[in-house]
């Protein structure tokens, strides 16, 4: 019986068929771990923001002259921004929650990777865009608008125009720590392509 026949490259080298080159399941383990504290610091950072934002209110007094006040309550639920906002964390927070049990679940399988990979994307997304509306009018009541004849916001209010910022600049972290786990997401799609 003669011996199966090989193929020899030009340069003497034997070329390796694909079904000799075991496929790669799931993620490096270095890669799941920062994988995973990413997802926790986004759990965390949304969670707060979210609940920053929803709190946010305050009572104000405004002097119109010497005798005459108008007192009114401010409420981040007023503003249909901010709404978004606390709507936007809250699911980003659930999910997060939600795609680091899945992701800790399947670390051996690479069968959830798309998916979530596009969830990524999308929670990525909303987040930003979250923080655009919401600083947007946080900018408006910080410094008013001459163009429009609307007036510092932020002049009568002593810890709610603050509360704002700190939401927005919490839920600001977590989205970059979205845009670090898509990063991630593609260094580990282009080491198993290779």
């Amino acid at each position: 019986m003669a011996p199966p026949k090989t193929d020899v490259a030009e340069g003497g080298e034997t070329p390796v068929s694909l079904a000799t080159v075991p496929a790669a399941t799931g993620t490096s383990s270095s890669t799941q771990l920062l994988g995973s504290i990413l997802r926790s610091v986004a759990v965390l950072l949304t969670f707060i923001a979210t609940i920053v934002m929803g709190a946010a209110r305050e009572k104000v007094i405004i002097d119109v002259n010497s005798d005459y006040s108008l007192e009114g309550k401010v409420k981040s639920t007023y503003n249909s921004s901010f709404v978004y906002f606390i709507i936007v964390n809250a699911l980003v927070c659930v999910y997060s929650a939600v795609s680091a049990g899945v992701s800790f679940i399947n670390k051996n399988s690479s069968a959830s990777d798309l998916p979530i990979g596009v969830a990524d994307v999308a929670a990525t997304v909303f987040l930003f865009t979250g923080n655009a509306a919401a600083t947007a009018v946080e900018i408006l009541a910080e410094k008013g608008s001459s163009h429009f004849g609307w007036t510092k916001f932020c002049n009568y209010t002593e810890n709610f125009c603050h509360r704002l910022t700190a939401a927005i600049v919490l839920s600001t972290f977590a989205a970059i720590a979205y845009a670090l786990l898509l990063v991630l997401s593609m260094i580990a799609l282009q080491s198993r392509s290779r």
